[in-house]
């Protein structure tokens, strides 16, 4: 393991030069990748902020599994010290302690490909934040303790974490109970949802949690919008929403406009007359709207067979 530095002007050095790579690595805009270093800079000279992100970068160090909720209270307190909002001061902790959790991959003998491709994960929140409130940063802090514990990994296209299935279900000869051992299923929002992609994704998958299921059938689980039946009239047949939806049988559905933000991005508080058509997913789903219906999400059970 790194030996961890104690003067700070190395540890200064260290933070900005893993912010650099970390960056550099992972694509982010120019203007972002400078907007952090800056704010990095301003932490580093202001006592309190830097004595906050050492201490709980040491925390991390000496156990992945710290309290992440005092944390985030923590992070959130300090909102707008030195200029900074949040959600950067929240980003810039987590790029920071990316670094033990390369190693923490390495002793555990994961690939470097699912590091990266996990650790991508910061760039598509880094992305959202800044479309929703102009703030190059994180505001889904409370999403990231599953990646940097080793709970939840990124396998191609898809986002997998091993859990507990929490309700109970039977259809077709398969019975889950609430203790049941599941695969959830995320999908970041990191482009085109494409059939060939997530398919591999789900192949993954079954290679890399195979020891946990080799006796009992490996189902995938997903609590997402993506999953919302009404995909079957707002979407054309050939949307690729709605071949990710047709391998889930849905068995909950709720309607609520709380995800619309995911296409819209703040628009849809204008009012839905307002909503913008750059896109043949915007256009679907502002008719829909303005005609009176509501989005949703829902929950859904796919049995994987090995094609």
């Amino acid at each position: 393991m790194t030996v961890y530095k104690t003067a700070r002007e190395e540890i200064l050095k260290d933070w900005q030069a893993n912010l650099q790579d970390f960056a550099s690595e992972h694509e982010f805009p120019a203007e972002a990748t400078e907007s952090l270093q800056d704010a990095l800079e301003i932490i580093g000279a202001d006592d309190r902020l830097y004595a906050i992100f050492r201490t709980w970068e040491e925390n991390y160090w000496k156990d992945p599994d710290m309290d992440y909720q005092t944390l985030w209270a923590t992070l959130e307190a300090l909102d707008g010290t030195d200029g900074i909002s949040k959600y950067t001061l929240e980003l810039l902790f987590i790029i920071g302690i990316s670094r033990r959790t390369r190693e923490l991959y390495e002793e555990q003998g994961i690939s470097m490909e699912i590091f990266h491709d996990s650790m991508a994960d910061m760039h598509w929140k880094l992305l959202e934040c800044h479309k929703m409130y102009g703030i190059w940063g994180t505001f889904v802090i409370e999403w990231f303790p599953w990646w940097f514990r080793l709970k939840r990994f990124a396998l191609g296209r898809l986002q997998f974490e091993r859990i507990t299935f929490g309700d109970e279900y039977e259809k077709d000869g398969l019975i889950l109970h609430k203790d049941s051992p599941v695969i959830n299923v995320h999908i970041p929002s990191c482009g085109p949802l494409d059939p060939e992609a997530f398919k591999a994704s789900y192949a993954k998958a079954a290679e890399f949690y195979k020891e946990e299921f080799q006796d009992q059938p490996l189902v995938f689980v997903c609590n997402s919008w993506l999953l919302f039946p009404a995909h079957k009239e707002i979407l054309p047949e050939h949307s690729n929403i709605r071949a990710f939806l047709s391998d889930y049988d849905v068995y909950e559905t709720n309607e609520d406009n709380g995800d619309l933000w995911r296409i819209y991005y703040g628009a849809e508080e204008k009012g839905f007359e307002n909503l913008p058509e750059n896109t043949g997913l915007e256009r679907a789903y502002k008719k829909w709207l303005v005609d009176g219906h509501m989005a949703g999400y829902a929950r859904g059970v796919y049995l994987y067979r090995p094609e």
